[in-house]
């Protein structure tokens, strides 16, 4: 059982009383508390202060609503797994006598968010995209607790907070429900980063659901879709390029960042022991860092044969502008295939300046991440096809964030089982 005990250390009339907290034969912490006391007026008998003077009851009631503090933050924080050391007690110390420096110490959230960026930074496997959304997250959070006039600890960061600074997203900033939640989730990343490295969050956090992004309106292109855009003749050189890289990106399931940089030396060839031979390409995802290994679908060395062996040649030599004139060429490609089916999804509206959920037609949706969600959902349909064989391709990095990424639920799961038994029950009266 832990306990604490007063003593001090020095004899002087400005004493400053120092505290240990023995949580086992072995660990014990100690520290200062800054509380100072004429020693004379300390009694070794009971390591509290004297009663002889309304001064000292005060100080000893301090001192005793200090010890039930800790008490009650070491028994939360052991029972959540916490680093229990002297940093954690002074830390725990510093915030009951509001000692915090906001400028600096990390246990204000805008000063961790900031170290965990900087360090975040020093790792190569995270990239430009992953640092560019926390500092948006940085960004939105600091301009949050200047509306609410505060500045929140780790520890203030509540489920209801987070309900706020949602709403505030959505409500202030314009944001879409998705988009918000997406702030959301990453603020957790973060609150749970700073559990990990010892410090107390609030005890709503981690049963907190942030929401789902499943609700987005998913597009995708369907095989009967991407045949029909295969047909098309143009004379528009740069649209018969975008309809090879089209068709290409539905078949090798990666984002335009990646796919628009393929060429024919990132492509290989491998002989199983039947000496059957495949042709694969390896590129590693700009995004992720992830290394991804992708056969060549008959579809592609198709397109790679029209090419004389290589990628069709791209629109820039700018990344971004590449980019870009894809995604434009893209959507007029599917204009000429007659992908006119009417959907939901979401388009930028020049007077609001905000994207809004309209149904139009599919053309007018697709941009260049069709084709890593073509590839994702039409072979996800395959029986032929595991998810992790088709998560290794899209880089995703569990079932969960796959079927969200294409849009499938628990209910989408259900009934995929139910078929598979029917099919079983089938081949059992067959074989009876």
């Amino acid at each position: 059982m832990a306990t604490i005990r007063y003593y001090l250390r020095t004899k002087s009339t400005n004493s400053k009383i120092q505290i240990q907290l023995s949580i086992s034969r072995d660990l014990k912490l100690r520290t200062s508390t800054d509380l100072v006391i004429n020693h004379s007026d300390w009694s070794s008998d009971t390591n509290f202060p004297k009663q002889n003077n309304p001064k000292n009851k005060i100080l000893t009631r301090q001192l005793r609503e200090l010890s039930n503090h800790l008490l009650n933050e070491y028994n939360s924080d052991f029972a959540a797994g916490v680093l229990l050391n002297t940093d954690w007690l002074k830390e725990k110390l510093n915030k009951y006598f509001k000692r915090i420096d906001e400028k600096v110490d990390d246990s204000v959230f805008l000063n961790y968010l900031v170290n965990f960026i900087d360090f975040k930074k020093s790792i190569s496997s995270y990239t430009d995209c992953t640092i560019r959304k926390y500092n948006n997250l940085k960004d939105r959070f600091a301009e949050y607790q200047k509306k609410k006039k505060k500045n929140y600890l780790i520890e203030d960061v509540s489920g209801k907070v987070l309900i706020d600074f949602k709403n505030y997203l959505i409500i202030d900033c314009g944001l879409m429900d998705t988009t918000a939640t997406r702030f959301i989730k990453n603020l957790k990343t973060v609150i749970f980063d700073s559990r990990n490295n010892g410090k107390q969050i609030h005890h709503q956090i981690a049963g907190f659901s942030t929401g789902t992004t499943n609700s987005e309106h998913k597009v995708f292109l369907s095989f009967d879709e991407i045949e029909k855009i295969k047909q098309i003749i143009t004379l528009n050189k740069d649209w018969d390029t975008a309809k090879d890289w089209l068709v290409l990106g539905c078949y090798l399931g990666q984002r335009a960042s990646d796919l628009l940089r393929m060429n024919k030396r990132m492509i290989y060839t491998k002989t199983d022991a039947d000496g059957n031979s495949f042709r694969f390409i390896e590129i590693t995802q700009q995004k992720t860092g992830e290394k991804v290994v992708i056969p060549l679908h008959d579809e592609v060395e198709s397109i790679l044969e029209k090419y004389h062996g290589d990628f069709p040649p791209t629109f820039a030599s700018n990344p971004g502008s590449n980019s870009v004139l894809f995604n434009r060429h893209i959507k007029k490609v599917c204009e000429l295939a007659g992908v006119h089916e009417m959907v939901k999804g979401k388009v930028y509206n020049e007077e609001t300046k905000k994207n809004e959920i309209v149904e139009t037609e599919k053309c007018n949706l697709v941009s260049s991440h069709v084709c890593r969600r073509s590839f994702a959902t039409n072979f996800y349909g395959n029986k032929m096809f595991t998810t992790p064989q088709l998560m290794s391709i899209t880089g995703h990095k569990s079932e969960s964030q796959f079927l969200n990424y294409i849009g499938k639920t628990a209910d989408d799961w259900a009934m995929q089982t139910a078929k598979t038994f029917k099919d079983l029950s089938e081949k059992k009266i067959k074989t009876s």
